[in-house]
């Protein structure tokens, strides 16, 4: 999901005249072909706060920071770790086309205007699932929890909603991809786990999401976090929910998606308590390999040629390369600098395009992922495991994850895997499952998927 702005690169504009404005109120623009809008606001001190929002997905917001508004010019930080957009806007007034005249920085220079526009004009996204869910809602008793990975000295905070009676009931951990994520799998606009929790809630199934660390409520530094300490946090979700009276501890599962079809079995493999898993649209090849496939997908959906797309392709094959062979971020971050300095020098990429892509590939997480197998950890699950893919998921293409995954649980007697015809990575009803598309699509998950959950998960937990 980091290939929001990442791929956007232009030359700045011409410098225009200048008059003064008052940056406080709403804006619009568009970034490369992606309307974006921006809300300041100017407390009695004088200090601005705000938000940018990608208005073409699902409205979804994008915090600021630093930023430094005179009548003249105008620039700001902003960050959303789920969309992979972290970078930074400078423009000054332009008062013959009173706009604010810019370019946003990540990589390279996009150009970037915007207009006054009214708070009305902005689009609100309709997520049918989620109004009927807000609008009705189910009389299955819901508390905020909190629990402890002690080891790091993190503290999760979360949600745990259960089935109307005494129980004990089945239970799952719902666990996210990729992402600072909350409880609910916010993003895109959508709260997909709201909407997968009341489902499961209806089957009879009792529920615990939670806050990611650093995420929400939940402590912790995570930026500094791997899937691996993820998946230590995930451990320490399932021993919460077996401690509890209304859970039964026979019937304790996981349900992952994406990153978290990657940690379900890393936690099924190290707690004999996990009863079942369910992988939705689970990583199950290396990490680089992951990667590359993502990108081939991606590209051939985005219309490049295959002479574009092998030689992104190749690029990226040698740097990946150099970072499974490497020692540690440190060293990899050294020999991909000086690898990038002969494109550098040819003008194919510039110095910050270059940084950018180095402070990617060698921070923890990614590091750890393109450095990470799953068939080891494929190997030693011997639960119940329902996985679930979209045939239109250009993320993680079930063509290839499928062939590995059979391959991973072939000694698992009780294994079944469901392609579900035109749902993309979110599992949505797409058109084409570009990521592009994820916030237009009103559906938060196809009703299809709900029921192949629902209906496995049931199965697998009456006795």
């Amino acid at each position: 999901m980091r290939n929001f702005f990442l791929m956007l690169t232009a030359l700045m504009g011409l410098a225009a005249p200048v008059c003064a404005e008052e940056a406080a109120g709403d804006w619009s623009g568009t970034l490369g072909n992606i309307r974006v809008g921006l809300h300041l606001t100017k407390d009695s001190d004088g200090h601005y706060a705000g938000f940018m929002q990608s208005l073409d997905q699902g409205g979804v917001k994008i915090p600021l920071d630093s930023i430094a508004a005179t009548p003249d010019t105008l620039a700001y930080h902003g960050v959303n770790a789920k969309l992979g957009v972290d970078g930074r806007y400078e423009g000054h007034w332009d008062d013959a086309q009173k706009a604010w005249v810019g370019n946003w920085r990540q990589g390279g220079l996009v150009p970037l205007t915007f207009k006054r526009t009214a708070t009305a004009d902005m689009p609100v996204a309709r997520r049918p699932q989620e109004e009927a869910i807000a609008a009705n809602p189910h009389p299955f008793p819901s508390e905020d929890v909190g629990f402890d990975n002690a080891s790091a000295g993190v503290n999760l905070m979360g949600t745990f909603s259960r089935p109307v009676g005494a129980g004990p009931f089945p239970a799952v951990v719902l666990i996210g991809g990729t992402g600072q994520n909350t409880r609910d799998e916010e993003g895109y606009g959508q709260k997909a786990f709201v909407v997968l929790a009341d489902a499961l809630n209806r089957a009879g199934i009792a529920v615990l999401r939670y806050d990611k660390r650093g995420a929400g409520q939940s402590t912790g530094d995570y930026d500094a976090a791997t899937t691996a300490d993820f998946a230590a946090d995930a451990e320490a979700a399932v021993t919460y929910l077996a401690s509890r009276s209304d859970v039964d501890p026979k019937h304790v599962g996981l349900v992952g998606h994406s990153e978290g079809g990657i940690i379900a079995p890393i936690v099924a493999g190290h707690l004999p308590s996990v009863s079942f898993a369910v992988l939705i649209a689970g990583v199950t090849v290396p990490g680089d390999q992951a990667a590359l496939l993502q990108l081939e997908a991606l590209d051939r959906a985005n219309g490049k040629s295959e002479t574009e797309i092998w030689k992104e392709l190749a690029l990226l094959q040698q740097a990946y390369a150099v970072i499974r062979a490497s020692k540690n971020p440190e060293d990899a971050r050294t020999q991909l600098t000086a690898a990038a300095r002969p494109l550098i020098e040819s003008g194919a990429y510039s110095q910050s395009q270059a940084d950018d892509t180095i402070a990617l590939f060698t921070s923890p997480s990614r590091y750890w992922l393109l450095r990470y197998d799953p068939a080891a950890d494929l190997q030693n699950v011997h639960i119940p495991v329902l996985a679930i893919y979209g045939t239109l998921d250009l993320q993680v293409p079930p063509a290839g994850h499928v062939p590995a995954l059979r391959a991973g649980l072939k000694d698992n007697p009780d294994v079944t895997i469901v392609e579900l015809p035109g749902l993309n990575h979110l599992l949505q009803h797409a058109t084409t499952g570009a990521p592009a598309e994820y916030a237009l699509i009103e559906e938060t998950i196809a009703p299809e998927a709900l029921k192949a959950i629902t209906e496995w998960v049931t199965r697998h937990t009456t006795p």
